[in-house]
């Protein structure tokens, strides 16, 4: 077979329940600090070890690792490196579990980490992917250590840092797309495809995931290419990600608001971001409903009880300065941003959404990947 991929021997009368697949190029002390702590904290799952071209050393660790686990690991071999996304494809491949986690060897788990996923996936079938709370080595102890009761929230998209997939998902629409950029736009396109075929993705956050950034290797150059032409197969397959600002004034019927929200919701699943600007009565009422806490995408300002016209200036200016092309939306009709010009309708804005969701994920559609 092309790239020398080989299977090493497993016993096939075990059923894992879950499947850990971690693809392994060199950094032997990172991998070992990995795999040990996901047998220390998922001792019963079973642990694919795709070893993607490594040196020796490398090499030697995840056969002894394979070893001694037994019927619990997997040892996959490429003879030379594919590149991370072909890797993370033909472990999923392997994998038979009903849950699938995908966890670069560069990441080490805490306790507590993999709990709120799985509870999550088994109370929403719609939970298609699944991230644990992330954090960089360089955060301080208490973010990487996590505090209080899990937390739940959709996002706009999965992490190779640490990620669940439920088994309905890889059945549905595969594996992702080996042509993209093996990071934000591999994994934005992946979600969009799974919002496609009626999966979301969420953080269940508990124990935290520590995790390194990538070391780039290569021309910097091919690889800023590579992004621009995986932005740009992106945008033929899903569109553009919009940046909106929504506000409502001080009379605002909360029902309204209400409605309101599940078109801004809709927006967030398509990979668009909302700053929702509100005064502090109607906050109230949406904090108690948990809008608050709906999606990363959607952000939600309150506004003081005086001076809140020149503070609503100031925040979408401070919008316009992170993207100029940030739209505003006047959630009541006629009471538009104040001193801000040309502001969209809520009606504008659910047609927009309404012809992309029909342009983009009309469920008799085929996305062209690869």
């Amino acid at each position: 077979m092309d790239g020398g991929f080989a299977p090493c021997p497993a016993d096939t009368m075990f059923t894992p329940s879950i499947d850990i697949v971690i693809p392994v190029w060199n950094r032997p002390v990172e991998t070992r600090d990995c795999v040990v702590s996901l047998m220390a904290t998922a001792p019963t799952a079973r642990l694919i070890l795709f070893d993607n071209g490594s040196d020796r050393e490398t090499e030697r660790l995840l056969e002894e690792f394979a070893e001694g686990l037994g019927e619990q690991a997997l040892l996959l071999k490429n003879r030379s490196n594919q590149g991370y996304v072909k890797a993370v494809n033909r472990g999923l491949d392997r994998s038979e579990a009903p849950f699938v986690i995908l966890v670069r060897n560069t990441s080490i788990v805490s306790e507590g980490w993999l709990e709120p996923m799985l509870e999550l996936a088994t109370a929403r079938s719609d939970a298609g992917l699944i991230v644990p709370k992330l954090v960089t080595g360089a955060e301080p102890r208490r973010a990487r250590e996590g505090s209080g009761l899990p937390r739940v929230i959709e996002v706009s998209h999965g992490s190779f840092a640490a990620l669940l997939m439920r088994r309905e998902l890889l059945e549905c629409q595969g594996g992702f797309d080996e042509d993209l950029d093996g990071g934000a736009w591999c994994l934005k396109d992946y979600s969009r495809r799974a919002l496609k075929n009626g999966f979301l993705t969420f953080a269940a956050e508990g124990g935290a995931v520590r995790y390194k950034d990538d070391i780039l290797f290569g021309s910097t150059v091919r690889r800023e290419e590579t992004v621009r032409r995986s932005a740009a197969a992106y945008d033929s397959r899903w569109g553009t990600e919009d940046a909106f600002c929504v506000y409502w004034p001080r009379e605002a019927d909360p029902e309204v608001v209400h409605e309101a929200f599940g078109t801004i919701l809709k927006g967030a699943r398509m990979g668009h971001r909302f700053t929702v600007i509100v005064h502090s009565k109607l906050h109230k009422a949406l904090a108690d409903r948990g809008y608050d806490s709906l999606h990363r995408s959607i952000r939600v300002e309150v506004l003081p009880y005086l001076f809140s016209a020149s503070e609503v200036r100031k925040i979408f200016g401070r919008l316009q300065a992170e993207r100029s092309d940030t739209v505003p939306v006047a959630g009541v009709d006629g009471v538009p941003l104040p001193g801000v010009e040309n502001s969209r309708s809520i009606a504008w804005l659910e047609e927009a959404l309404r012809c992309r969701e029909e342009r983009c994920y009309h469920r008799g559609e085929t996305v062209e990947i690869g």
